[in-house]
């Protein structure tokens, strides 16, 4: 299953779906951070993150409640991330306790008390799954309906926002290729 898990993450097309969005790396952005606050304050989630999962890593766009030292890095090694089974699955996630899962519980997340969790798609204008919108608990639960109804909406939402961006990026991309040829061309009718 191990491997499986890890094919479907480092899919290239997915990968490189992934670096287009433009945002690995890059520092915390209000817009996100209060998809993750609502997420949290809707479960009623201890944590709740916004999740890109890299072929070795899982990146925190935006975090609500992580520990420490996770909070200060802004990732954690692959080896930790719940969220690369929903990236695998291709559908959400929930898991009312990961210590009894069998996916899960030899998790180092569950081992450091991620016990309960749930987390749904975020995808990219082409359809790969970049990672997850998710919360968690240090306790078991019992998710309801409407909280995972919540949480569906909400990763929706961020997938709506990246894929504005995208579309934006794409568009200010094409508007300063037409005018260095506008410049191109003018400089070339001047002489």
């Amino acid at each position: 299953m191990q491997q499986d898990v890890l094919s479907v993450v480092r899919n290239v097309a997915r990968l490189m779906s992934l670096q287009n969005s433009g945002l690995l790396d890059t520092p915390p952005e209000e817009v996100f951070d209060r998809f993750t606050r609502l997420a949290a304050h809707l479960l009623r989630a201890r944590t709740a993150l916004l999740s890109l999962v890299d072929a070795d890593r899982q990146f925190f766009k935006s975090a609500k409640g992580l520990d420490e030292p996770w909070a200060s890095r802004r990732e954690t090694p692959l080896s930790y991330s719940i969220c690369k089974h929903v990236v695998e699955a291709g559908t959400g996630l929930v898991i009312p306790d990961g210590r009894v899962h069998p996916m899960v519980r030899d998790s180092p997340a569950v081992q450091e008390n991620c016990i309960a969790y749930a987390g749904m798609p975020v995808y990219s204008n082409d359809g790969h799954i970049l990672g997850t919108l998710c919360v968690m608990d240090n306790r078991p639960r019992q998710w309801t309906t409407a909280e995972l109804d919540a949480l569906r909406d909400l990763a929706g939402c961020v997938t709506e926002e990246i894929s504005l961006r995208t579309r934006l990026g794409a568009a200010e991309a094409a508007y300063r290729d037409s005018q260095a040829r506008l410049h191109k061309l003018s400089k070339g009718s001047v002489q």
